[in-house]
């Protein structure tokens, strides 16, 4: 076992040394290694991240804002996405687990990386098939459809920049449809 220990200890210093001198001796090492191998050194040497959406939803020119049952902050209601899982369909899972609505005419607004963390969220916008809205999941403890021009002060920090520019976006748009 001793054997195996200081073999073990000198091949890693001379892949070290290696790796010190000639650059381009990574890459030919990365090549020759074994497809699972090359997976496992790629996915402990990277940064970790995690995805959000987070849903723009309008009904009779209102947004909605929901309260989650953990903050007492209102949000825009959105949630991770799961593996393999597109932002439209992430979009739309999550509206109808906590609230029982089915998002339609879900397009991408924004890609943003969350400032000081590994999140990057999603903004998408889209209507609902329906304004029946009834919580179904005990992660939100209120919803509420907010006039554009009144909406709280208390909103989550980290969804102001994306109501913010959301807003700007949307006066805009309905100052071209009034011309």
């Amino acid at each position: 076992m001793k054997k195996l220990v200081r073999l073990l200890t000198i091949s890693i210093a001379l892949i070290v040394v290696l790796l010190l001198i000639f650059p381009g001796f990574k890459y030919w090492l990365y090549k020759v290694l074994p497809p699972d191998i090359r997976w496992d050194i790629s996915y402990a040497l990277t940064d970790k991240f995690v995805i959000g959406v987070v849903c723009f939803v309008e009904h009779e020119n209102r947004l909605l804002l929901v309260k989650n049952s953990y903050q007492d902050k209102w949000a825009l209601p959105g949630g991770w996405l799961n593996k393999g899982e597109s932002f439209e369909r992430a979009a739309s899972r999550e509206l109808r687990e906590e609230l029982g609505v089915e998002m339609v005419d879900i397009r991408v607004l924004e890609v943003r990386n969350v400032p000081g963390s590994q999140v990057v969220d999603v903004a998408v916008s889209g209507g609902l098939e329906t304004a029946t809205i009834f919580s179904r999941d005990r992660e939100v403890s209120d919803y509420r459809f907010f006039r554009k021009s009144d909406l709280p002060e208390n909103i989550l920090y980290t969804h102001k920049p994306y109501i913010e520019k959301y807003l700007g976006r949307t006066a805009v748009a309905g100052e071209v449809a009034a011309e």
